[in-house]
């Protein structure tokens, strides 16, 4: 309950001494690597974020995450798809002079697939390039680190800013 009460009051604080706020929605897609290569070749995701800026070029904020491991017939046999639902939070980087951007989701991924996966650490490296105000496309790599494996995938994304705009654009 503390860290519930602490994380609350961290968001209404930073939302009131934000000057811009962003709440965005993306879909991404892309391909297995490393441990999980045997058994899945691709996977896709949906994000959401609510960034405040901090200070200019600066901006953080929760994240909700759901990642989608598609599964593939290995010797005879199908496992159930990985599902996860990262929950955390998010932080960007963006020059007002550049178009591109620098970020990182991180958090706890919750395990939703049918075997009962507890889930693991969610990171989510990547970097951005807007399009224009309202429309970013990103190069990832998404990965859930477990006691042993990490199921990872390198992607492409696209973003849509529902409210504020990028930097770049002097919004």
């Amino acid at each position: 309950m503390k860290r519930i009460f602490i994380f609350l009051f961290t968001v209404v604080t930073l939302n009131s001494f934000s000057q811009v706020n962003q709440f965005n929605v993306g879909v991404n897609g892309g391909i297995t690597v490393g441990n999980l290569e045997a058994v899945s070749s691709a996977a896709f995701g949906v994000d959401a974020n609510y960034l405040f800026e901090i200070y200019e070029g600066i901006s953080i904020g929760p994240s909700l995450n759901l990642l989608y491991f598609l599964t593939e017939d290995n010797n005879g046999v199908k496992p159930d798809p990985f599902i996860y639902l990262p929950v955390g939070g998010a932080v960007r980087f963006q020059s007002l002079s550049d178009v591109f951007y620098v970020g990182a989701d991180f958090g706890f991924a919750v395990g939703l697939s049918p075997d009962g996966d507890n889930g693991g650490i969610f990171f989510k490296p990547m970097l951005g390039y807007n399009i224009n105000e309202s429309l970013k496309l990103n190069l990832f790599y998404s990965g859930v680190k477990k006691k042993l494996p990490t199921y990872g995938y390198v992607g492409l994304g696209i973003t849509f800013d529902f409210l504020g705009s990028s930097n770049y654009y002097g919004y």
